[in-house]
């Protein structure tokens, strides 16, 4: 039972490790945005749709100089916005360090752009305002089209020779609030966070291996705890509550207990494997962190291993210890399920995957409360059944 459990489930992960492996973040720009960038005889478009929805077309001129041609846009559908580009020329693509054009949408209706060094400083509180930068930019405008509903930062920039356009960092990102010329901060949520690439300008080839490999990380740490704590951990609850007495009988040879301890076994194993996968992805995120999310999954891993544990010390069926221990055992099972229900939601926010594996996981948890809720009315119409048939006999032998 235990290694079919874990086959079935081992090749289930897989392929489905497998679709979402093939994910990515880049997609084809949208026919408008094309368009547009066509009009202006820019060669190359990408667009990343899961990254702040930001579509990015440019051009490449490697002449004397390495001139630059970029037009970057996306949605601010606030009163009032921001959207920024830039060049990261350190060595690796990250907020701090780059050399940013951003526009920002005024409450006056009114496009503003400019030019701004982003410094660490920004990250302690420092106002982020208008500055010169090393890059050499020229016809830099902030506008609005209304035919597409998109706001576009157009910009010509003169790369030195010294840069390697084949390989070179730029970020990107998009805010809800700015005060005059200042853009405030921006959703702390991973579409903002992974707002960064490594990229050839010649190609458009992402190079980005690690963001490539995070990205599996979080998809593979997102199934495995689905697969563990959310589906096979209830489904080992309703054998052991359901297939124990009624309605269906595994009694013969202890069946149920065996068919529940294998359940168990495997959501635990897959569940822990999600969970270290997650301490991995908490540790290599320098920059960002959901503690609520890394607290309730280090609380459902301890209490899941309190309970993988409490079955090897549980008391024989005559000692006086037996009651205590499964009303803890029950106790902290349901509870952690509901904590476990909890977290899996908080994930999904987190991943932004909550038009795909929303709904998925909401019909996994329906269609178990669905069976908890038919055993649980079976076992009550058998309950009445029995205790009118008793009570039939009772008068039956008065009489």
């Amino acid at each position: 039972m235990s290694s079919s459990c874990l086959i079935f489930f081992v090749s289930n992960s897989i392929f489905l490790l497998s679709l979402f492996s093939l994910t990515i973040h880049a997609h084809r720009c949208t026919e408008n945005f094309i368009s547009e960038t066509l009009s202006r005889n820019l060669t190359l478009c990408k667009r990343y749709k899961h990254r702040n929805g930001v579509e990015f077309g440019w051009k490449v001129e490697n002449t004397t100089t390495q001139t630059l041609q970029v037009m970057v846009g996306a949605r601010l559908d606030g009163e009032t916005g921001w959207l920024a580009w830039g060049l990261n020329l350190g060595p690796e693509p990250r907020m701090v360090g780059t050399q940013a054009l951003i526009g920002i949408k005024q409450t006056n209706g009114s496009f503003l752009g400019n030019t701004y060094n982003v410094t660490q400083y920004i990250k302690i509180g420092c106002n982020l305002l208008p500055t010169p930068i090393d890059l050499n930019v020229s016809n830099l405008t902030f506008g609005f089209l209304g035919h597409i509903q998109y706001h576009i930062i157009e910009a010509t920039i003169y790369l030195p020779q010294t840069v390697d356009i084949s390989r070179i960092n730029h970020v990107w990102q998009v805010g809800k609030v700015a005060i005059g010329m200042e853009p405030k901060f921006h959703e702390k949520t991973l579409k903002n966070y992974d707002s960064t690439e490594i990229i050839d300008l010649q190609t458009g080839t992402s190079l980005s291996i690690r963001s490539a490999r995070r990205h599996q990380a979080r998809v593979a740490h997102g199934i495995l705890s689905i697969i563990g704590w959310g589906v096979i951990l209830p489904i080992g609850v309703i054998i052991a509550r359901y297939f124990k007495k009624g309605p269906i009988h595994w009694n013969a040879h202890d069946q149920w207990k065996h068919a529940h301890k294998a359940c168990q076994a495997c959501g635990y194993i897959f569940g822990a494997t999600g969970w270290a996968i997650g301490l991995w992805l908490g540790n290599y995120s320098k920059y960002y962190s959901f503690p609520k999310h890394g607290a309730y999954g280090i609380s459902i891993f301890t209490f899941a291993t309190l309970q993988t544990l409490a079955l090897r010390l549980k008391p024989h069926k005559n000692d006086e210890l037996h009651t205590y221990w499964s009303i803890y055992h029950l106790s902290l099972g349901y509870a952690l399920l509901i904590v476990i229900c909890v977290n899996i939601f908080k994930g999904i926010k987190i991943l932004q995957e909550e038009e795909t594996w929303k709904p998925t996981y909401i019909a996994i948890i329906s269609s178990i409360a669905f069976i908890f809720f038919v055993f649980e009315i079976t076992n009550w119409i058998k309950f009445k059944v029995d205790q009118l048939k008793s009570k039939e006999e009772l008068s039956k032998q008065i009489h």
